[in-house]
């Protein structure tokens, strides 16, 4: 929002950047808390920033089945991005202690905004004084600042949306802020605890990532803290080598193949520097700035984080204009990333219910001149400088992370001491020695210990634990891609396997029909099509399928897992139990199976049975590695059965561990003990109140599915709910499940219903299979609702399910002839999948009249167009139909120049691309005019 003032909305941008400034100037003047070492603080506030104005996201759904790299559906895509910027007051939550004051920012993404060392005044992480967005993050919109936590892809779809966020004090004086999210994709989760302790200048991650949906999904994740940088910052990076995206290559580091110590940000001078650690066991990295003389150090155990990288834009004059893109003060950054794969082409599987946690930390490093060794106690830098008289001296120096009173400090050459001295070490201030002349030979060795001569940090001149140089091969790396033959299963099931991990369902299903094709009787292609058969809700095949294999291997707790999923989509609740049952009685799926099978049984109104297996399935409630999914399940259960003090203490006690869970907040809401903002926060995002009665339903309590779809919302501030989102009384896919479930009590849902089929469709993305019978159920009881056949026509075509689909989309547009996106979807999917361009123009050019602001009907007509050789003079009066010109998103745009150019009419593609703003994105060139002196043929 802009704020008025006399100076108007560019003086309030102005007032509003230096007063970030001063903000973070100012922290340095702040008192040191009076006590040492007294309780951390933490609490909530707002921190004004200019942002970027954002337009509404793009109405129409981005399948997968269109998408090469990024598969966002049900997710909108982010790409009205303006050349404006508003002063945006956002909800921040502060961490505080003696030496860091922290801020994050729950509405964008959990993003730490920066940490300021309260030392030297300076910010750890890149507090960009204005939040400039450009088209790089998986959704598009994106802005550099800060700390990003990527889970399960890079730039993650809630990178600039909100998520969800607690914060607490502990008794032992610490205080942390828990910021994470369920995803709408494939319904992961991911939270971070960050916290502060008294007296230390550590900031604490403890990391979970957790899959409790029902299949597997893959994943990834990366931590990734952007670093203000200057011209001499300095990577300190312990390895000596780096490798590419892709493991293509392996380069030496500092100095590379071309002679070029990128280790220095000025000697970024060919593009973006983009590497990956290899080589190094090493669990710390770090960039420091002679410019501040600070810096910032990441630290995790190897075991639980190997993976490094570092990026940079670069200093060549495309580096400089993304300085341009992302700040209004040309400032530079750097990226410090951790991950827990070699590299961010790399995914793994996250299996149903399984959870991963480690921990990383965060430490700043102030007046040392650089980095060697960092641990959890502190940071050490040894350097040798040769002086005018030919002379060398060394210098150590050390940042402690606590007290550490009566330390005993060592320097020794070899095993020979030549410097000791005890002190109390203070993160107020660095400790340092110089020790002049010294000889050239010999390793220069730096050791601290406490009081009780524990060494706390330990480093030898140019000791790490590095792969031998003799072992690794530098230049380009081989790699071998798997075949296309279909015969050849092997490589059907790696190609498959590597679409999968990569996110392309649709592609890898292909490829596992092709190889079925080809060898139907392949054991292996089997299991894989029938457990993707799931995933892509085609349970029909699947249950097949994987009858088959089951026949030849009863033993595989996998296949019949899966195949009780599929039977229970079907209906066939007496199958799904026989096949959960097999796969609880393997313990590679006893926590899964069990989980479901007890599911089934409470559906079927069987709680105390299905408590039993639960108490026998699940790790213990009652401690921290519990799956979420054991506690929602008990505690709504204990409820529903009467037990409702053992429920309470249970939620209560489940907090602690999982302070965001919005499912043990409604179950005390229902108890009795709500929790303040709780229906704020529902309203924010339907999708929350959506996720919620998903489980209920799971668990037959369709009362408390009802109660929550029947609840007046109050209405939420636009800044903490995703954009496009239409609040809950708006919402059909609501309303909808909101008459399934009175039918399920065995009342009436024909009111809500019809009250659904009138709501607006824009921006209502179907995209769980339990929607499915929800849709079926309305069309049951009214084979009349234009909306409903929508809506399931769009979650079939989400799963690549096509002529399905387009059955119903069809269905749909005879019902109603003014659904949003309608005549887009359907007509690109007549282009792209039926190749049928001129029934797609007819649909395209029947959108024109109910739904004509709607760009990607533009775009398909021109594409349709071409195909059926139409003129170019043609598609330049079709595009000048389009009536928002002031809104035209950049594929229009481009789109339209491309006509304009085709037409003989540059200048006026020229004067278009003058009245547009068009969003940089990275990996696409700038789109340019193309001359300012050729004349116009028309």
């Amino acid at each position: 929002m802009a704020y008025s003032n006399p100076g108007g909305a560019a003086g309030s941008l102005r007032r509003s950047k230096r007063a970030i400034m001063r903000f973070l100037a100012e922290l340095l003047l702040c008192l040191f808390v009076s006590e040492l070492h007294a309780q951390v603080r933490v609490w909530e506030g707002h921190l004004s920033i200019p942002t970027s104005d954002e337009g509404s996201p793009d109405a129409n759904p981005p399948f997968d089945i269109y998408a090469k790299d990024r598969f966002n559906y049900p997710y909108t895509v982010r790409e009205n991005v303006h050349g404006t910027e508003s002063v945006q007051a956002w909800r921040a939550v502060f961490l505080e202690n003696e030496y860091l004051k922290c801020i994050v920012l729950p509405d964008l993404g959990g993003h730490v905004y920066t940490c300021i060392d309260k030392i030297n005044g300076q910010p750890m992480f890149y507090a960009n004084p204005t939040l400039k967005k450009a088209l790089i993050g998986y959704r598009g919109a994106w802005a550099a600042f800060g700390i990003e936590f990527n889970f399960p892809v890079s730039h993650n779809w809630v990178s600039l949306s909100p998520v969800d966020y607690a914060y607490t004090s502990a008794p032992d004086g610490s205080a942390s802020i828990t910021v994470g999210n369920r995803d709408r994709v494939y319904g992961m989760e991911w939270t971070v605890q960050l916290t502060l302790r008294p007296g230390s200048t550590v900031l604490e991650e403890r990391v979970t990532l957790a899959n409790p949906s029902n299949v597997r999904h893959r994943f990834y994740w990366w931590n990734n803290a952007g670093v203000r940088v200057w011209d001499d910052s300095k990577i300190w990076y312990p390895m000596q080598f780096t490798a590419s995206h892709g493991f293509t290559n392996i380069d030496t580091w500092p100095v590379n193949s071309k002679g070029m110590d990128l280790s220095v940000i000025a000697n970024h001078k060919d593009g973006p520097v983009s590497r990956f650690i290899y080589g190094s066991r090493e669990p710390f990295m770090g960039i420091y700035n002679p410019h501040t003389n600070a810096g910032v150090v990441h630290y995790a155990e190897y075991e639980d984080l190997p993976a490094k990288k570092i990026w940079s834009w670069g200093t060549d004059a495309d580096g400089l204009a993304w300085r341009k893109v992302l700040s209004d003060n040309d400032s530079a950054y750097a990226e410090v990333q951790a991950g827990l794969f070699r590299n961010q082409e790399t995914y793994g599987f996250l299996q149903p219910q399984q959870v991963i946690r480690f921990s990383e930390f965060w430490m700043p490093v102030r007046d040392i001149g650089g980095i060697s060794r960092a641990n959890l106690n502190g940071i050490v830098w040894i350097a040798r400088k040769p002086g005018a008289d030919g002379k060398t001296a060394l210098t150590a120096a050390f940042n402690a992370n606590s007290d550490i009173p009566n330390a005993h400090i060592r320097i020794l050459n070899g095993n020979n001491p030549v410097y000791e001295e005890k002190a109390s070490l203070s993160p107020a201030k660095a400790w340092s020695h110089q020790i002049n002349d010294i000889p050239s030979s010999g390793k220069y060795t730096f050791v601290v210990e406490d009081s009780n001569h524990r060494v706390l940090l330990k480093h030898t001149e140019g000791e790490y634990d590095w792969t031998p140089r003799d072992q690794v091969h530098v230049g380009p790396q081989s790699t071998t891609a798997p075949s296309t033959n279909p015969h050849d299963t092997s490589d059907v099931l790696e190609r498959g396997r590597n679409d999968e991990l990569q996110g392309n369902l649709i592609a890898a299903w292909n490829d596992y029909n092709e190889g079925f094709a080809a060898t139907p009787a392949s054991f292996d292609l089997l299991k894989a099509q029938g457990r993707l058969d799931v995933n892509l809700f085609r349970f029909d095949e699947a249950s097949k399928l994987l009858k088959s294999v089951e026949d030849r291997a009863t033993w595989d707790a996998e296949t019949r897992y899966y195949r009780g999923i599929a039977e229970e989509q079907l209906g066939h609740s007496r199958e799904a139990r026989i096949e959960f049952e097999a796969a609880y009685r393997d313990p590679s799926y006893r926590t899964a199976g069990g989980l479901l099978l007890a599911e089934l049984l409470a559906s079927e109104h069987d709680v105390n049975e299905a408590l039993t297996v639960l108490a026998k399935a699940c790790p213990d409630v009652a401690v921290s590695f519990s799956t979420q999914r054991c506690v929602e399940d008990n505690v709504a259960l204990e409820r529903a059965s009467g037990n409702s003090d053992h429920a309470r203490k249970l939620a209560l006690a489940s907090l602690a561990t999982y302070p965001t869970n919005a499912f043990l907040k409604n179950e005390l809401s229902i108890l009795g003990s709500p929790t303040q903002g709780f229906d704020e926060y529902l309203s924010a995002d339907p999708n929350r109140i959506l996720g919620l009665v998903v489980q209920y339903n799971r668990l037959g309590l369709y009362s408390d599915s009802l109660a929550l779809l029947s609840r007046s919302y109050p209405q939420a501030p636009a800044l903490e709910s995703e954009p496009g989102t239409a609040p809950p009384g708006k919402n059909p896919l609501l309303a909808y499940y909101r008459g399934f479930c009175r039918e399920q009590l065995g009342k009436s849902g024909k009111q809500d219903d019809e009250a659904a089929s009138h709501m607006s469709l824009r921006f209502i993305f179907p995209g769980q299979a339990e929607t499915i019978p929800v849709l079926q159920a309305a069309l049951a009881a009214n084979a009349s609702d234009a909306s409903a056949h929508f809506l399931l026509g769009t979650l079939w075509f989400s799963k690549g399910i096509v002529d399905p689909a387009i059955e119903e989309w069809r269905r749909a547009a005879s019902l109603r002839s003014d659904i949003p996106t309608l005549d887009a979807n359907l007509g690109r999917a007549l282009l792209d999948i039926k190749h049928d361009p001129e029934e797609a123009a007819q649909v395209f050019t029947h959108g024109f009249s109910v739904d004509a602001s709607n760009p990607a009907l533009y775009v398909g007509m021109g594409r349709a167009m071409k195909q059926l050789g139409k003129s170019p003079a043609e598609r330049v009066a079709m595009f000048e139909r389009f009536p928002a010109h002031a809104d035209m998103p950049a594929e229009l745009v481009r789109a339209f120049v491309d006509a304009y150019e085709e037409n003989g009419q540059p200048n006026k593609a020229d004067a278009l691309l003058a009245e547009h703003f068009l969003p940089r994105k990275e990996g696409a060139a700038p789109l340019q005019p193309s001359t300012a002196t050729k004349v116009d043929k028309h």
